[in-house]
């Protein structure tokens, strides 16, 4: 099972937008389920959930995990294929200024990096550097920013290339929120 699974298209996004999808893919614990355990546990008739678990398998949502024979019948079970789901922001259209779409280019950019990288298993404990919730003037934010960026070039003026080291994309986000936070 994959992390992380990003609705990239349409009818992906139209295949999880319903409520008893939704329910579907809740229910599921630790182990697969077929139509019929999900049928009574959300106490709905057999037809109706078979039809949704198609829907979410046919985009890729539910991985049929086994098949066994039970009186001659062939009873399917399915499992999510990633722990969580979410939706990619290119898919989405703004209304928005040049610089507004920019900064969420930015953003969306940063944010399929970050969703391949989950996707594919790659993200550490140590791939997320330092996360704070602070209060900052403007003009204590812009200072982080220059230090930030002089120090990450002092980094690079002064290193010798080695076979070993990887490539990261390296991001400083500072997010306006509604409240002061005090640390």
């Amino acid at each position: 099972m994959k992390e992380v699974l990003v609705l990239r298209d349409l009818e992906c996004i139209k295949a999880i937008a319903h409520p008893r999808r939704i329910d579907i893919l809740k229910t599921f614990d630790k182990l697969p389920l077929s139509a019929k355990q999900l049928s009574q546990l959300l106490d709905e008739p057999h037809a109706k959930i078979n039809y949704h678990i198609k829907t979410l398998y046919k985009v890729g949502i539910l991985e049929l995990v086994e098949e066994k024979i039970k009186s001659g019948i062939v009873e399917k079970y399915y499992y999510p294929s990633a722990k969580n789901i979410v939706i990619g922001q290119k898919i989405l259209n703004f209304s928005l200024t040049d610089e507004e779409q920019l900064s969420i280019s930015k953003f969306e950019n940063m944010s399929e990096l970050f969703y391949s990288a989950a996707e594919g298993n790659k993200l550490l404990d140590e791939s997320i550097v330092e996360y704070q919730n602070i209060s900052l003037t403007e003009s204590e934010l812009i200072e982080l920013n220059n230090a930030i960026k002089i120090k990450i070039q002092e980094i690079v003026d002064s290193r010798n290339t080695d076979e070993s080291e990887i490539g990261y994309n390296i991001s400083v986000l500072a997010i306006p929120v509604e409240e002061a936070i005090s640390i």
